[in-house]
């Protein structure tokens, strides 16, 4: 069964964030349309494993980029999960504020920061990737990435002129790729967890208030525990993702 949880205890929201009209230097095309999914899971959750599959299947399309936030709000069932990192709670905790009244559940996915849905469902996934896709169509921002000099150059455009959005922030997620975990306990015990583009730090770049903006980012700093980042523009502190794109920065990860 689907795990269900209060905020309050144990939180976990999974995601997808759509994320529009991202053209990159590294990675991307102009004003290619990029739906991106934030899921969040347990190694814990007999109904996560599933889920992974899932996104495994939507990383091979094109216009998509996964993201995993594994979370250990089910570590006292037994198993404690070892990919989870407390911040990525706090993640799901706010999403769930917004878009699930407080409640929370794994696997939980959000689309493009708009939309809920059962991670382990592929129709709903779809669903809701047509129809904030949809609604975020006439708001995407430019956003372009390019590596010099051993710095990650980040340029976002300027709000688009029927948007509402006029603030966010810039993140960047340093990702490994791919990451098979073998599960020792609990209701997942003896089974090995597929990772698609587990996410092991996510950096806050800056603010973004509606206007051209530069960001300049040490590639050392972002290289640490991954092999590719993605990076993307988010309204407000957790609303409709304005642009993404993924690049494959050939690091070394651990």
């Amino acid at each position: 069964m689907t795990r269900l949880a209060s905020v309050g205890r144990l939180f976990l929201t999974g995601a997808l964030a759509i994320m529009c009209a991202a053209s990159a230097t590294l990675a991307g095309s102009p004003n290619e349309k990029t739906s991106v999914v934030e899921l969040f899971s347990s190694q814990g959750c007999s109904r996560c494993p599933p889920a992974h599959r899932i996104l495994q299947q939507l990383s091979r399309r094109p216009g998509i980029v996964v993201l995993s936030f594994p979370v250990n709000y089910w570590d006292y069932l037994g198993w404690k999960d070892t990919l989870a990192r407390p911040e990525y709670g706090e993640r799901q905790r706010d999403y769930a504020a917004l878009l699930t009244r407080g409640e929370v559940f794994t696997p939980l996915a959000v689309v493009n920061g708009m939309r809920n849905c059962v991670g382990s469902n592929l129709g709903e996934i779809d669903a809701a990737i047509k129809s904030t896709s949809a609604t975020l169509a006439s708001q995407s921002v430019s956003l372009s990435v390019r590596q010099e000099d051993g710095n990650l150059f980040v340029e976002v455009g300027e709000s688009a002129t029927p948007s509402r959005h006029r603030s966010g922030k810039l993140w960047i997620a340093t990702v490994l790729r791919s990451r098979s975990e073998k599960i020792g306990a609990g209701d997942n015990a003896g089974q090995m967890v597929a990772y698609t583009n587990v996410v092991r730090r996510l950096t806050d770049a800056g603010d973004w208030l509606g206007a051209p903006t530069s960001y300049s980012l040490p590639v050392d700093a972002l290289s640490k525990d991954g092999d590719m980042l993605v990076v993307f523009l988010q309204t407000g502190k957790l609303g409709p993702i304005l642009a993404a794109t993924l690049v494959d920065m050939g690091f070394n990860g651990n």
